[in-house]
């Protein structure tokens, strides 16, 4: 095994992104010295993220394609599966392909675990985002409360990326994990069950550029994303 890390991006209804996105990722590995891969899921896109992805990669760069949109948690874990399967890779991690999590924060998650010494440990990184409206604040702030008191822990901006695991607790958070967005929290919580140790670092969260986003077109996708949010926690 390499010291390497795979960062795994899923790409949903893309298209105005992939260009930039795909830019950003071949920066990163040449800053890098050549330490990072990044796998690309397309998660059943019905626009031309696929060709735009499959066409436009580069060394380092990999391509998974799944026909069949099921959730997000599911993307980013058959881009992981892919990279567990390699057997090439010491840490494992994900974020959004839709660039509002500045891609820099993929090194400065890096240098974070870098610097943890003991191979031994389980080591759980996570962006905590800042920089974001009132609203946003708000929402956050009510599902880590009610996370901590269903879970019994102290748990903040649940869904906050990037995030980078070890490979001493990467097999443990993907055991039974959810195929939608509660993949995120899922893997937070399982972590901490695992006595993980866990890094949060500030992120500066940005709007998106491009496209359009597949959930948050408003004050009511909100509400439903909540709803969806306090069973899905309850069930962990």
């Amino acid at each position: 095994m390499s010291d390497k890390t795979a960062f795994i991006i899923p790409c949903y209804n893309e298209e105005e992104n992939v260009e930039d996105l795909i830019a950003s990722c071949k920066k990163i590995i040449n800053n890098s010295g050549g330490d990072i891969d990044f796998i690309l899921v397309n998660n059943g896109s019905k626009d031309t993220t696929a060709n735009k992805l499959e066409n436009g990669l580069g060394p380092q760069i990999h391509f998974v394609n799944i026909e069949e949109n099921i959730g997000m948690g599911n993307g980013i874990k058959k881009g992981l599966e892919f990279a567990i399967k390699s057997k090439d890779y010491k840490n494992f991690g994900w974020t959004h392909a839709d660039l509002q999590i500045p891609q820099k924060s993929l090194i400065e998650a890096l240098e974070i675990m870098d610097s943890e010494k003991i191979n031994s440990k389980k080591i759980y990184i996570r962006g905590k985002r800042i920089n974001r409206n009132n609203f946003d604040i708000v929402f956050t702030f009510l599902m880590a409360c009610y996370t901590s008191i269903i879970k019994k822990g102290l748990y903040y901006d649940i869904t906050g990326l990037p995030v980078l695991i070890n490979n001493k607790l990467i097999s443990k958070v993907l055991l039974d994990s959810p195929n939608g967005f509660a993949f995120d929290v899922y893997t937070y919580i399982k972590a901490k069950r695992e006595k993980a140790k866990i890094i949060r670092f500030n992120v500066n969260f940005g709007d998106r550029a491009k496209g359009k986003s597949s959930w948050n077109t408003g004050f009511l996708s909100k509400i439903k994303m909540c709803n969806y949010y306090l069973k899905e926690i309850w069930k962990i």
